[in-house]
């Protein structure tokens, strides 16, 4: 079993298939997972104990109760492929007792706090309330921040509310780390601490929101509010991917350029020129204009199905949600595949060769030399 057929998303970040980078898909929802394997420890050996495991905030809160479980089977795991796949099921699991944790939970609130939290939504307004759960367990308030965003918050209430802190489910590029005190702890206050939040990554927002405006977005397809990273169109076989820094978001972001490596490689160069040149006081659009030395297609300009492409192999854009990253290098062509499909078509033709964890084989639609990494 490879790894790309476990977490299509998740995708070798180093040559010697030591870094993973990437996400993983539970029930609708991507979380963001990154694996650092140990030198010297091959991904088929039978010890995974020294690899570092690292994922989002939000699916870290989900794992809190089940670190041991997911040590021990990094340390038992004869692969990292298995290990993908009981670690996908523990999280899997543990997203299923928190909705299950929750519903309990709305059957046994005493009849003291729904009074209580009626009272608090009248003090903080009524039209601030986006819902609330039949069962009063959780409530749903929406802030808009100075540029007039709307950001919902969601509040789960634990029976023992105010003793106890609630929990909070927000949409926000780094974990909502509410400061609770049972004395004066209230909706308002909540309300409060997260228009604070908000005031910010407002810069964070507006330099985003530039990019999702001006230009063609690739990945994600429809951005939420928590998604640091953007993968924009160049040209219809190339992209670049960056990761910003939602605190700092004016600082240099982590950039990959995605394409045949022929087409990519002069960007590559120029990128690598003109690193010296990032300023913090230019937008984050007009700062890779500069280091890639290139012109993004504008949404006023062009139209999206210009650059969403299918794979030609399965004929689809999406497969399981990655999009096709692997483009023929000849000019002529330019055909994009899916990294799974392509590699599963070259592995299994017999003219092709394998050199150092990379396929050297030929394009399926014209023939000409054509090469993959190697799923890990």
């Amino acid at each position: 079993m490879q790894v790309c057929s476990v977490l299509p998303l998740l995708l070798p970040a180093d040559e010697q298939f030591k870094l993973y980078d990437g996400f993983m898909n539970i029930k609708g929802e991507s979380y963001r997972l990154r694996i650092e394997l140990p030198m010297g420890n091959g991904v088929n050996e039978a010890s995974l104990a020294e690899a570092r495991v690292e994922c989002d905030w939000r699916l870290s809160q989900l794992l809190e109760g089940s670190v041991d479980v997911v040590k021990q089977r990094l340390k038992l795991s004869s692969s990292l492929s298995s290990f993908l796949v009981e670690f996908k099921a523990i999280a899997e699991s543990c997203i299923s007792t928190s909705a299950a944790r929750d519903c309990h939970q709305s059957l046994r609130l005493p009849p003291k706090l729904f009074s209580r939290i009626v009272e608090e939504i009248e003090a903080l307004g009524w039209e601030k309330l986006n819902f609330v759960d039949p069962s009063f367990s959780s409530l749903q308030l929406v802030a808009q921040d100075e540029a007039r965003r709307s950001h919902p918050l969601t509040v789960h209430f634990d029976s023992n509310y105010p003793t106890v802190a609630p929990r909070c489910t927000v949409d926000l590029p780094v974990a909502f780390d509410l400061r609770w005190s049972a004395k004066d702890g209230c909706l308002r206050e909540i309300y409060r601490q997260f228009i604070e939040v908000l005031k910010s990554y407002a810069e964070f927002w507006q330099l985003m929101d530039e990019i999702d405006s001006s230009v063609w977005v690739l990945e994600p397809e429809q951005p939420n509010r928590s998604a640091v990273l953007r993968r924009i169109a160049i040209s219809s076989s190339m992209s670049v991917q960056i990761e910003v820094d939602a605190r700092q978001p004016r600082s240099l972001p982590a950039i990959q350029l995605l394409g045949a490596a022929q087409a990519v490689s002069p960007l590559r160069e120029c990128l690598n020129r003109n690193l010296d040149n990032w300023d913090v006081k230019q937008s984050i659009l007009d700062n890779l204009t500069v280091l890639l030395g290139v012109e993004f297609p504008a949404k006023a300009t062009s139209k999206k199905e210009e650059f969403h492409v299918a794979c030609g192999i399965c004929y689809a854009y999406r497969l399981d949600d990655a999009a096709p990253t692997e483009v023929c290098a000849d000019d002529r062509c330019k055909q994009p595949f899916h990294h799974l499909c392509l590699y599963e078509w070259l592995r299994t033709l017999p003219t092709s060769r394998v050199s150092f964890n990379v396929i050297f084989g030929t394009c399926p639609y014209c023939e000409q030399p054509i090469t993959v990494k190697m799923a890990g």
